[in-house]
């Protein structure tokens, strides 16, 4: 059989129908979710009805089969056609729709190769775009030649103009990334050098600082927990209940040094298990990272079980994001992330019903490599704004933030405990001064608290471009181009015009950024200034 030619129209293969089933099983698991409850109340009364129960049975099989039965249907009706200068998508059963995108607005080419995608050869691409949040033209378990001449007719018609030559910038910091694993350098190469390449080590470092490292040690505490005796458990857990009974009553017998001997590895027990799933984690998701530089395109590779690739264009890139947390800054690490237009933040998309493209991170990076990927992204501009949260280029913002912080911080503490007290006085708590006590001694938490959040407060400017700093234990810059701002306003509260101050607050592409508590001149002269460079520059925002 022939290849298609590159206008046919053409269909995905038919393994794409694990794709459309699964897009139908997240939208009839959140649709039941508030029906679980009662289909699991109903079961204990159709148990001893055999005609109830098959007729229960029979529906959780057809709602079991409709994925299948739908995801068909939506393959059979999907076509995509690679023209010349767009791409053309045609889907849907009862509501068509046809997908027009040219290939000028597109910022990113996303691809993903599951394991049954690279056992049978295919990948699944998706085009990024600056219209929408969505990830718009995606195309499912596709042939490999098919991927590479939609990204060949992609970069074909996007040239990048004006990016840096490979061999510019400081070449010394793209040795300076940390990896365990070498690092090519950039003068020389080919035309994709290597910037960064992690290894098996980095891994570790990975889930080490991974932010779900504490969540994941207090499920297995709180599981654990839930096992000692005295708990209600189910007949199934007898013998467990017995054999924990036994452990209580041999811990009991140990001495003082013993038993702290014997907590303290129980608590390395539950930091190593949970240590060991943000590792495995960490190792699915970034094994064998290498991100390229090829002219203005940055291209990432990265994946154990799922390989996925991210390629975004540096005049795409509204923002620099890199952040540091407490485990990161004992590494002298950092993680980046290169946001274009329309992008949301990877935590906030991994929770939204919305399906984002995949945003370009380094999980893990040194300083110097990050100072070169600002000039490298950004085109030689905004060179003397600071990305890292150490910065002491960084200014702080007026010291009356804490006021501010402590106010609102003593008012959210007024409203919990004071519903507390309300719950108290009607015979649900016995101790109301146990609540006063823990409600006297929450405020100067608060302050402390408050205190903490106007250190991590900073922002710097230059004549071309802005960053902002913001965190509580750890730190986060956002760095951007003047030239990328979509608006900015300047509001006051009743502290901040007392005391001549005010917070600048800029919309980008790709979210809003915000310096409060700055001094009210420069946050006016700041707005008309970023305002200005918006008007005059002459080059694209995307």
């Amino acid at each position: 059989m022939n290849p298609p030619n590159p206008g046919d129209w053409q269909r995905s293969s038919p393994f794409a129908l694990l794709f459309f089933a699964g897009n139908v099983v997240r939208i009839l698991a959140r649709a039941m979710l508030g029906a679980l409850i009662p289909l699991i109340a109903i079961i204990p009364l159709v148990r001893d009805d055999p005609g109830a129960l098959g007729i229960l049975l029979l529906v959780l099989g057809a709602v079991l089969l409709l994925p299948f039965v739908v995801g068909a249907v939506q393959w059979a009706c999907f076509r995509f056609r690679i023209a010349g200068d767009r791409l053309l998508i045609r889907k849907g059963v009862l509501k068509k729709t046809a997908l027009d995108l040219p290939y000028e607005r597109v910022q990113g080419i996303n691809v993903r190769r599951s394991p049954v995608d690279r056992l049978f050869g295919l990948v699944t691409v998706t085009l990024d775009t600056s219209g929408s949040v969505q990830a718009e033209g995606k195309l499912p378990s596709i042939k490999t030649e098919v991927a590479h001449r939609l990204q060949r007719s992609v970069t074909a018609l996007r040239p990048v103009l004006g990016g840096p030559a490979a061999g510019e910038g400081d070449s010394a910091g793209a040795g300076a990334s940390g990896s365990a694993a070498p690092v090519e350098a950039r003068s020389g190469v080919g035309p994709d050098p290597v910037l960064l390449r992690l290894g098996s080590a980095d891994m570790v470092r990975i889930g080490l600082a991974s932010r779900n490292f504490i969540f994941v040690a207090a499920l297995v505490g709180v599981l654990t927990d839930l096992l000692q005796p005295g708990d209600s458990l189910d007949p199934i857990l007898e013998a467990i209940e017995a054999g924990f009974d036994s452990a209580a009553s041999a811990f009991t017998s140990l001495g003082a040094l013993a038993q702290v001997g014997l907590a303290a590895a129980v608590i390395a027990s539950i930091a190593g298990v949970a240590l060991l799933l943000t590792v495995t984690a960490a190792f699915l998701r970034h094994h064998n990272f290498t991100l390229q530089h090829d002219g203005g395109r940055f291209r990432s590779r990265a994946g154990l079980l799922t390989q996925r690739e991210v390629v975004v264009e540096a005049p795409k890139i509204q923002q620099l994001t890199v952040s540091q947390g407490l485990v990161l800054r004992w590494l002298r690490r950092y993680r980046l992330y290169a946001l274009p237009a329309a992008a949301v933040s990877p935590d906030a998309g991994r929770v939204s019903a919305v399906e984002v493209p995949d945003v370009l991170e380094v999980p893990l990076l040194g300083d110097r490599l990050a100072e070169e990927l600002r000039s490298l992204m950004f085109e030689r501009e905004a060179t003397a704004v600071p990305v890292l949260p150490g910065s002491l280029g960084l200014k702080r913002v007026s010291p009356h933030y804490i006021r501010a912080l402590a106010l609102r911080y003593a008012l959210v503490l007024v409203a919990v405990f004071g519903t507390l007290l309300l719950l108290a006085d009607a015979g649900v708590f016995a101790r109301t001064s146990t609540i006063l006590f823990w409600w006297a001694a929450s405020m100067p938490a608060a302050a402390l608290a408050a205190w903490q959040r106007w250190r991590r407060q900073g922002y710097a400017y230059d004549r071309d471009g802005l960053a902002s700093r913001s965190g509580f234990l750890g730190s986060e810059v956002k760095a951007f181009p003047l030239r990328k701002v979509q608006s900015a306003t300047v509001r006051q509260s009743p502290l901040q015009r007392r005391k001549g101050l005010a917070t600048l607050r800029v919309q980008l592409a790709c979210g809003r950024i915000t310096v409060p508590y700055i001094d009210r001149r420069v946050a006016r002269a700041l707005r008309d200034y970023i305002l200005y460079r918006v008007e005059s520059s002459r080059r694209r925002w995307h």
